[in-house]
């Protein structure tokens, strides 16, 4: 059994380091980590601050900051899960479904190998978010860092269903990027959705980043606090756990079913 351990964690590590190997040797994707917390961030949440944050009754930049900490987390999470695609065509994932690892084990060393450079977003993101006037507290900032592996997860999770049943890596950037987009609007990471109803609402409760980003501001304001959440944190904290454990399952499963059917 603790052989068996090892093997598993072994082959997790080794997935891991190649994935931040990888990352660390490809500029455009440092760049792309910085980019994208001052496009979304810095320019279009610095507008709508500007233009609508006075009357929020609360630190409108501070809100949106947490809320675009999930986004990225999603956003460079979705990214890097998708290179599975690439790594089927190139067949290196062949190689690694001959080893005597569980496939668990392969997604997990893909989603922590992915999670380094999703902690480089977040970490740009905070800077960015104190150049618009967003403020966090030692123990506020602790506390969005201690909840962050939970997210990576949860988007690497529905990074590989998309994986599972996609074939081409192209369509799979396409679907990531597209599916990424769209919950960066809907979900609340920039504007308040709680009182939204109609269609609207309903395509809002069916996102994963949704729940994510109801969590975190749960947890960071507390109760009590100036902004309202859509449940409490242990409804959400369920809700991501069994949207996270489906996703896995489901997307681990599709995914090794497509190499065999090569």
């Amino acid at each position: 059994m603790k052989r068996q351990f090892l093997r598993e964690l072994n082959a997790v590590i080794t997935l891991a380091m190649r994935d931040i190997t990888l990352f660390l040797k490809s500029p455009a994707k440092l760049i792309q980590c910085f980019i994208m917390p001052v496009m979304f961030l810095g320019m279009f949440g610095g507008q709508l601050s500007q233009n609508m944050g006075r009357n929020m009754g609360f630190d409108f930049n501070t809100f949106m900051l947490v809320g675009m900490l999930v986004q990225g987390l999603f956003m460079i999470m979705g990214n890097g899960i998708t290179s599975l695609v690439e790594d089927r065509r190139t067949d290196f994932t062949q190689e690694i479904l001959v080893s005597p690892v569980s496939r668990y084990a392969i997604i997990v060393g893909k989603i922590a190998g992915s999670a380094f450079a999703s902690y480089v977003t977040f970490f740009f993101t905070i800077i960015v978010g104190y150049g618009i006037g967003a403020r966090l507290s030692a123990s506020q900032f602790l506390t969005l860092l201690a909840f962050s592996p939970l997210i990576c997860l949860a988007a690497g999770s529905l990074g590989v269903v998309c994986v599972g049943c996609i074939q081409k890596p192209a369509t799979a950037g396409i679907v990531i990027m597209m599916l990424m987009m769209g919950q960066t609007f809907l979900s609340g990471a920039l504007i308040p959705v709680n009182d939204t109803t109609g269609v609207m609402a309903l395509i809002s409760r069916a996102l994963p980043m949704t729940y994510c980003i109801d969590f975190m501001r749960g947890v960071f304001y507390g109760s009590g606090g100036a902004v309202r959440t859509l449940h409490s944190p242990q409804t959400n904290l369920l809700i991501i756990a069994a949207f996270t454990a489906l996703f896995l399952a489901v997307g681990t499963s599709g995914f090794v079913r497509a190499q065999k059917n090569r």
